[in-house]
């Protein structure tokens, strides 16, 4: 779960320096996850990778977006500087603002990065924070664990979010490179491209981090060049 940290902390200082070099190096047979019941990971996962003096920053604006903290109690545990985060608790379509580009751009880095993708419900439904549920049991996890009814869950597979996101797993899951070569190219400091390759299938990501737009370019069954917006 390192990884949706360091995808969050991608949007918010708009460079994609620390992510690249952090893609380059990586397991490459791994789960990949963004968002989950409990909460996004940073003391002690992200102990050897993070500076805390970044990390209160990014922690600051999730706190204005709306998420809760789990914090580490135990003295020896924190940093240095007293740093005690353990996990940041909100949806991660929240946590981006409620913002479809970042969003989409966010859930592109995850499926053009090697493993097998994992979407948890509330993030395949763009769910937002549930403060009333946290509100009424008292528990700080249950930002993200809305209970959806049926008639919420027909209505979020509507949200045109939701349809472009669903484009995008569907991407994923039929074009034949991602069982090939995987590539980070390299690139400006608030652009990302990513590529995987496999004899006559190609495609690249490329996000602008200054709008969030992404772009999917690829070959087609007839041997064409196509260039999907995400």
């Amino acid at each position: 779960m390192v990884f949706g940290y360091t995808i969050l902390n991608t949007f918010r200082t708009k460079s994609s320096e620390k992510l690249c070099e952090y893609l380059k190096v990586r397991p490459k047979k791994q789960f990949t996850m963004l968002d989950c019941h409990d909460g996004i990971p940073v003391k002690p996962d992200m102990d050897t990778l993070i500076d805390t003096k970044e990390a209160r920053k990014l922690i600051d604006v999730c706190l204005e977006r709306g998420s809760n903290l789990s914090l580490i109690l135990s003295e020896e545990h924190k940093s240095e500087d007293g740093f005690d985060v353990h996990q940041i608790r909100c949806s991660y379509y929240s946590v981006l603002n409620c913002d479809d580009d970042a969003y989409l751009a966010a859930r592109a880095i995850q499926f053009f990065t090697p493993g097998i993708p994992q979407v948890y419900y509330v993030g395949a439904l763009a769910g937002e924070n549930d403060v009333e549920n946290v509100i009424r049991t008292g528990e700080g996890r249950e930002i993200n664990r809305h209970n959806f009814s049926i008639e919420e869950i027909e209505q979020s597979l509507e949200k045109k979010v939701v349809q472009r996101f669903l484009k995008l797993i569907r991407f994923r899951n039929e074009y034949d490179a991602f069982n090939g070569k995987f590539k980070v190219l390299d690139c400006a400091k608030d652009e990302i491209k990513l590529t995987w390759e496999k004899d006559s299938k190609f495609c690249e990501l490329f996000i602008d981090l200054k709008t969030n737009e992404s772009v999917i370019s690829y070959i087609d069954e007839l041997g064409n060049l196509v260039k999907y917006k995400i």
